[in-house]
């Protein structure tokens, strides 16, 4: 699935963790692409709903989470433009929607979709941040 030139297996594990923290000079910033990360939020969602249809109500929080966490993440270590404040701005931004969703709305009848409503649109907000943070212009250094 890999093409040739990533290494494999542990070496292509610490390079990934490498460039999680420190990009090499010269590295391409580009802007976070939208629709990877629009199939990455309708497959979380659905999982997720069929997760709680099926009476498996705590997996819904792990399967949201994971899957939102996973992708900024992954569009993170590809070294986005603007990615740390990218990163922790569109997660907390989803997690607060998340609580105000929460707050804001009826329990269902079945405690299995209780937390479903307000995961999906903070997952959302926290994609949409994201996004919309890496499109930012870039700042010009000495005017």
């Amino acid at each position: 699935m890999t093409s040739d030139d990533k290494a494999r297996g542990f070496a292509g594990f610490a390079e990934r963790v490498r460039r999680f923290f420190w990009l090499p000079r010269g590295a391409s910033r580009g802007v976070a692409p939208i629709m990877p990360l629009a199939r990455v939020w309708v497959a979380c969602v659905a999982v997720a709903a069929g997760a709680a249809a099926v009476g498996w109500g705590d997996m819904v929080v792990v399967l949201i989470f994971v899957g939102t966490v996973s992708a900024l993440t992954d569009d993170v270590t590809d070294g986005v433009r603007y990615r740390w404040p990218a990163f922790v701005v569109g997660l907390l931004a989803g997690w607060g929607t998340a609580r105000l969703v929460w707050a804001g709305t009826p329990a269902p009848a079945d405690p299995d979709w209780a937390d479903y409503p307000a995961l999906a649109v903070g997952s959302l907000v926290a994609f949409v941040i994201f996004v919309g943070i890496t499109r930012l212009p870039v700042a010009r250094r000495g005017g």
